[in-house]
């Protein structure tokens, strides 16, 4: 399949580019789904409260992380496109320690600020002892939502 962003119509290029992004959305809101049914037939309803608040939280992060990690995406294509090559390397490896520092500031975020996501999201009573496990277990996930979402990204780049 032989695309030409520039001469093909615009709908289809920006389909192109969208799906995925929307496709990768729709992932991470079934991965919500899965762990509210899998608490949902083994707990009651302040663990259920918890995950639905939790998971939340941690689709934010995921949306702010794919976010940041579209930036490789367009600067290795531009690099591509204008056929600087020597910039790709710089490049990446640039990309790849922001993300190590970014991946760290943002679990130590979450971990040092439990109490306050709790109470920013209104989390029930009975429901924050839960809350705050979840996202602490989440927050070990952080590292491979950060790693496939910048490798996505260079690849698409």
């Amino acid at each position: 399949m032989n695309n030409h962003l520039t001469k093909d119509p615009v709908m289809k290029v920006l389909l192109m580019f969208a799906l995925p992004y929307l496709l990768s959305s729709f992932l991470q809101t079934f991965y919500g789904m899965a762990d509210l049914y899998i608490v949902g037939q083994f707990n009651g309803a302040a663990s259920l409260s918890a995950v639905s608040i939790g998971s939340q939280c941690m689709h934010f992060m995921t949306v702010v992380i794919i976010g940041m990690a579209m930036g490789i995406t367009i600067s290795l294509g531009h690099a591509i496109g204008a056929k600087e090559y020597k910039r790709i390397n710089p490049l990446l490896e640039n990309s790849l320690t922001l993300f190590i520092i970014f991946t760290g500031l943002i679990m130590l975020t979450v971990l040092l600020n439990l109490d306050g996501i709790v109470t920013v999201m209104q989390t029930p009573t009975e429901a924050i002892k839960e809350m705050r496990l979840y996202l602490k277990i989440c927050t070990i996930g952080i590292p491979f939502i950060v790693a496939y979402n910048v490798l996505a990204s260079i690849f698409r780049g």
